[in-house]
């Protein structure tokens, strides 16, 4: 089992993918960060009459922080394109034949999930590195008053992020092995974060009267603003397992149970 963990490992960090996929996540994080430089010159020039026709965009909130930076935007782009790239990860065996070489090992089938598992815990960890590392970076270059929060903040934050995005990895993982096609990984990472769920579970809690139970709902932990410590972020934590656990275990399960 150790051997198909190192293994996957190994994979990921010799895909030509993986890294096109990181530059992708850091252009459209920089992207992001250059657009907030610029948000004070953009809402002084909303501000004045405007008499050239055309379209332009509005900017109503300036970050200027570095873990709002991270959980605002870094931490959502980087669960959606290497989310998408996860898809096609962990299909790969399916489309390739190679899943039925790993299923007569000992353990192999087991060892198949729990190796994407891996594989999602390294690419959360390098989505907080880039996050946090990028912000800090332009940050402090490039943004006056610049804000820094303290080392409990950052590390509650952190912590909330890992988590939030192994479970939403983890359900990538449930899906793509159930349905054995990126396809439906893709869309259903997009759906999550682009916000575009919640509206749609939402409205079906709505329909039995359940509407507190959406606060419980993975889409909510994703979209919503990360706790910093309290009840609120034990919360946050436990139910971010419960899903971790629960898709990985009906991972294996299918996989266990499957004709491959």
């Amino acid at each position: 089992m150790i051997n198909i963990i190192r293994s996957e490992l190994s994979r990921l960090f010799k895909s030509k993918g993986f890294y096109i996929s990181l530059i992708i996540y850091i252009a459209i994080y920089v992207l992001c960060i250059f657009m907030q430089i610029n948000a004070q010159e953009s809402l002084g020039f909303q501000s004045g009459s405007i008499n050239e026709p055309g379209l332009y965009i509005s900017v109503d909130t300036v970050i200027t922080s570095m873990n709002a930076f991270a959980t605002t935007f870094g931490y959502i782009f980087g669960v959606l394109v290497l989310g998408i790239y996860l898809s096609s990860f962990v299909t790969f065996e399916y489309s390739s034949g190679f899943i039925k070489n790993i299923a007569v090992l000992s353990n192999g089938r087991k060892a198949v999930i729990l190796s994407k598992i891996a594989v999602a815990f390294m690419m959360s960890v390098f989505i907080l590195m880039i996050s946090y590392g990028l912000s800090f970076i332009l940050g402090t270059s490039l943004i006056d008053s610049f804000e820094i929060e303290s080392l409990s903040v950052i590390l509650y934050s952190m912590s909330f992020l890992l988590l939030v995005s192994l479970a939403v990895f983890s359900l990538i993982i449930f899906i793509c092995t159930l349905f054995k096609n990126k396809t439906a990984g893709i869309v259903l990472v997009f759906l999550i974060a682009s916000g575009m769920l919640m509206p749609f579970i939402n409205s079906i809690l709505d329909m039995i009267h359940l509407t507190s139970l959406s606060e419980y709902t993975l889409s909510y932990l994703f979209m919503n603003t990360v706790p910093t410590g309290g009840d609120l972020w034990v919360k946050a934590i436990f139910i971010s397992i419960f899903y971790i656990i629960v898709y990985n275990i009906l991972s294996i399960g299918i996989t266990q149970k499957r004709d491959l």
